[in-house]
C-alpha cells in the first residue's frame, strides 16, 4: 500500500537535487597526533542558476568551511548540523573547503570551572567533557586511535526546496502521517511494522503529487516493566537479542540480522549514525537503541552555554529519528551515572538526575515516539545493580563468574554485557581490548571458560577456544530467553571489531562472522531450539516461536553416546502458534528417569550429551547440542 495525501489536503512539493561532495584530503591521513594538527580538505561544486545550499550533517570537531577562500560557516562540534545558503555566487565552478583547527588549542582554552566531581576512566584527557566530539578513537583501552577528523557525515550540494518532514503513527488501527508540518494523510487499517523477528518491517511510501517524499513505518512501542525495561511493540513482547553497533560498513546490519538479533545499540561514545544506517534499521527490522552522546564524564551542566548546545544537539537528532519506526528506546548517557558511582559519588549530591534531568524533557517534546532510559546503567540501587533497572551483566564474561550467576543475578535488562575476546579463523594476532588500568585482558577471559568447558591441555587457538565464548554466550541468551526468567533481553559488546584480531566484535574487522558468533546464533533465531540445566530437576527443551505466522514441529530428542552417535530418543509434534514458547522436560519426553544431567552421580555417566532436533512444515531445521560438564575425580 502506498500512502496518499487525503482528499482536500493536496500540497506541492517541487523536485530537489541533491549532490554528496567528495572531498580531497590535502594534509596527512590523521597519526596519533590527529587532535594537535591542522586538517584541510577540499572539493570542487558546480553551480547552475537555481539557488542552492550546502547541508552540512558532521564535520569532527572545531571546523570551518570557505567557498571560493571565504569563510561561510563554522562549528565547535561534531554533532551539530548546519545548512549553508550559497548566495551570491555566479554560475560556474566554485571551490569549498573544509579547514578542521587543532582540538589541543581548544582544550588548552578552555575555562578551570565548573570542578568535576568525578574522574573518568575511559579517557586520559577530562577535558573532553568540555567537547561534542566522540570518544571513540581516545579511549586508550579499546580503541585507542587515532580519532575520526573532518567530515565524517556528508556535506551534500542541494537545489530546489528541502524534502519536508515527515511524521507518522497510529490511531488505533489507521496509521497518520503529517506532511510537512500541515497535510495529513490517514490509511485505515494500516500494515503494520515489526522487527524483523516477529513479522515483516512493512515500510510505506509516502506519495504527494506522484513524488515519493520519503517513507515513514506504523507501530507502536512501550516498556511494560515498572523498574527495567520490557519492551512490547504492536502489542507484542518482544525479547530483544542486541549488539552495540560499530562505526562503519551498513553490511554489517545485514549479518546482525543473519545471526538472529532485532536491535543495535549506537553507543554514547561515537556519532550519530547517518541518514542512511536508520534507513537500513527500518528496512532491515533491526530495532534501534539509541544513546544520546554522553558518556562517563561530569559534564560542565552548570555552564549555560554548554546545556543549551546539548539541548540543541539533542533537540535537532530527535528532528531526525523521528520518522524512522525502528528508533523505540533513546538512553541519555553511557556509563553516566556507574563512572559517578564507581568514584564514590553519592546519589543524594543529584548528579544521577542532573544530565536525564536536562535531557529527558527535551526528548519527550520533540514527539518522538520512544522509550526513555535515563542512562546504561541506571535506576538500581546501587546503580551498579543489575536486578532493578537497566543493567550491564559481566558476571558471565569479564568477572569470570560460572553460568548459575546468570540466574542468581534476576537481569531486567542487560544494555550492555558478555564481553569476550572472540577469536577469527583462522587466528589473526592482536586486537585484545583491555579495560583502562586491568593488570588483565580479555583475552584472559575467554581462556579461563575455555580451560573450564575443555580442560587444561585444550590448543589455545583451535577450533574449541575458537567457538568457546559464543558457546557461553548461547548459554546466557538461553537463560535470559527463557519466559520465567524475567529478562527483557541482552545487547553484546561488540556487534563488529575496531581493528583486525580478537576483539569484542562477534564479526571481524571486515565484517565476516566469527566462529563464536556462528555458535550463538541459534540461540537468537526467530524460530529457535536450546538446552538449559535444571540440575537435579532435569534438563529442560526449549522452543520459541517468535514469528506472526503458526507452523507445525516435530521435536526430536536423543542420548548420545560418547562418539556422538544417537542413543535412546523420543519424538513430538504440536502446532508452533505464533509468538509462542514451548518447554518440555527431557526425561518427560524419554517417560523415564535418566538422570540426563548427570546430577546424581551414580557411576559413571550413562551418556555423554542430549540432542534436541527442530523440524517445521515451513522447511525450518534447529539443532542444539548440551554435553555433560567436565567433572573433578571423586
Amino acid at each position: 500500500m502506498r500512502c496518499k495525501p487525503a482528499v482536500g489536503e493536496q500540497a506541492w512539493f517541487p523536485a530537489h537535487v541533491r549532490q554528496e561532495l567528495r572531498f580531497e584530503r590535502l594534509t596527512p591521513e590523521p597519526g596519533p597526533d590527529a587532535d594537535a594538527v591542522r586538517h584541510e580538505y577540499v572539493a570542487r561544486i558546480t553551480l547552475d542558476a537555481e539557488p542552492a545550499r550546502l547541508e552540512v550533517d558532521g564535520i569532527a570537531t572545531v571546523w570551518e568551511l570557505l567557498v571560493d577562500g571565504m569563510p561561510v560557516a563554522e562549528g565547535r562540534s561534531m554533532f551539530e548540523r548546519q545548512v549553508v545558503a550559497l548566495s551570491g555566487l555566479g554560475p560556474g565552478e566554485h571551490e569549498v573547503r573544509i579547514v578542521v583547527h587543532p582540538l589541543t588549542e581548544v582544550l588548552d582554552a578552555l575555562p578551570a570551572k565548573p570542578r568535576q566531581r568525578w574522574r573518568t576512566m575511559l579517557v586520559e584527557d577530562a577535558r573532553l567533557r568540555w567537547v561534542r566530539t566522540q570518544l571513540l578513537g581516545r579511549a586508550p583501552g579499546f580503541s585507542p586511535g587515532p580519532p575520526v577528523v573532518g567530515p565524517h557525515r556528508p556535506v551534500t550540494l542541494v537545489t530546489g526546496p528541502p524534502a519536508p518532514r515527515l511524521r507518522s503513527w497510529l490511531e488505533g488501527t489507521t496509521g497518520v502521517v503529517e506532511v510537512g508540518g500541515r497535510d495529513r494523510i490517514a490509511i485505515p487499517d494500516a500494515e503494520l511494522w515489526w522487527p524483523h523477528t516477529h513479522g515483516t518491517p512493512k515500510l510505506h511510501d509516502v506519495v504527494v503529487d506522484g513524488e515519493v517524499v520519503g517513507r515513514v513505518g506504523f507501530r507502536t512501542v512501550e516498556n511494560r516493566s515498572e523498574d527495567s525495561l520490557d519492551l512490547w511493540v504492536n502489542g507484542v513482547r518482544i525479547f530483544c537479542r542486541g549488539a552495540i553497533w560499530t562505526p562503519g560498513p551498513l553490511d554489517a546490519l545485514d549479518s546482525a540480522v543473519d545471526l538472529g538479533l532485532n536491535l543495535v545499540r549506537v553507543p554514547g561514545v561515537a556519532a550519530y549514525e547517518s541518514d542512511a544506517f536508520h534507513d537500513r534499521c527500518d528496512e532491515l527490522g533491526l530495532l534501534v537503541w539509541q544513546d544520546l552522546m554522553f558518556a562517563t564524564f561530569d559534564y560542565p551542566l552548570a555552564d549555560e552555554t554548554f546545556a543549551a548546545t546539548a539541548c540543541d544537539e539533542v533537540r535537532d537528532q530527535c528532528g531526525r529519528l523521528e520518522r524512522h519506526p525502528s528508533t523505540v528506546v533513546v538512553c541519555g548517557s553511557a556509563e553516566h551515572e556507574q563512572q559517578a558511582a564507581m568514584f564514590g559519588v553519592s546519589p543524594s549530591t543529584g548528579y544521577a538526575a542532573e544530565l536525564a534531568g536536562l535531557l529527558r524533557p527535551v526528548v519527550e517534546a520533540s514527539g518522538l515516539d520512544a522509550v526513555w532510559v535515563d542512562s546504561s546503567p541506571s535506576g538500581g540501587d546501587p546503580v551498579t545493580r543489575v536486578d532493578t533497572g537497566i543493567g550491564q551483566y559481566f558476571g558471565v564474561g569479564a568477572y569470570l563468574r560460572d553460568l548459575p550467576d546468570v540466574r542468581h543475578s534476576r537481569v531486567g535488562f542487560a544494555a550492555e554485557c558478555l564481553a569476550f575476546s572472540n577469536l577469527t579463523d583462522p587466528v589473526v594476532e592482536g586486537g585484545v581490548p583491555r579495560d583502562n588500568g586491568a593488570d588483565w585482558d580479555f583475552a584472559d577471559v575467554r581462556e579461563h571458560y575455555l580451560r573450564q568447558r575443555y580442560g587444561a591441555d585444550v590448543d589455545p587457538d583451535g577450533p574449541q577456544a575458537q567457538r568457546v565464548s559464543g558457546e557461553v554466550m548461547a548459554d546466557v541468551f538461553g537463560e535470559w530467553r527463557r519466559p520465567d526468567s524475567g529478562c527483557g533481553g541482552g545487547i553484546v559488546l561488540w556487534l563488529r571489531d575496531v581493528v583486525p584480531g580478537a576483539g569484542w566484535g562477534l564479526l571481524d574487522a571486515d565484517g565476516r562472522p566469527k566462529p563464536a558468533a556462528l555458535a550463538l546464533a541459534p540461540t537468537l533465531q526467530p524460530t529457535a531450539v536450546w538446552l538449559v540445566d535444571e540440575g537435579l530437576n532435569g534438563l529442560d527443551v526449549h522452543v520459541a516461536h517468535d514469528g506472526c505466522e503458526p507452523d507445525e514441529a516435530t521435536l526430536l530428542v536423543e542420548l548420545l553416546r560418547d562418539d556422538g552417535s544417537a542413543g535412546e530418543s523420543a519424538e513430538e509434534a504440536w502446532e508452533l502458534a505464533p509468538h509462542s514458547h514451548r518447554v518440555r522436560s527431557v526425561e518427560a519426553l524419554l517417560g523415564r528417569f535418566a538422570d540426563v544431567t548427570y546430577a546424581y552421580r551414580f557411576g559413571p555417566p550413562q551418556h555423554a550429551g542430549v540432542r534436541a532436533r527442530l523440524t517445521t512444515a515451513s522447511g525450518i531445521t534447529r539443532e542444539a547440542v548440551w554435553t555433560i560438564p567436565l567433572t573433578s575425580p571423586g
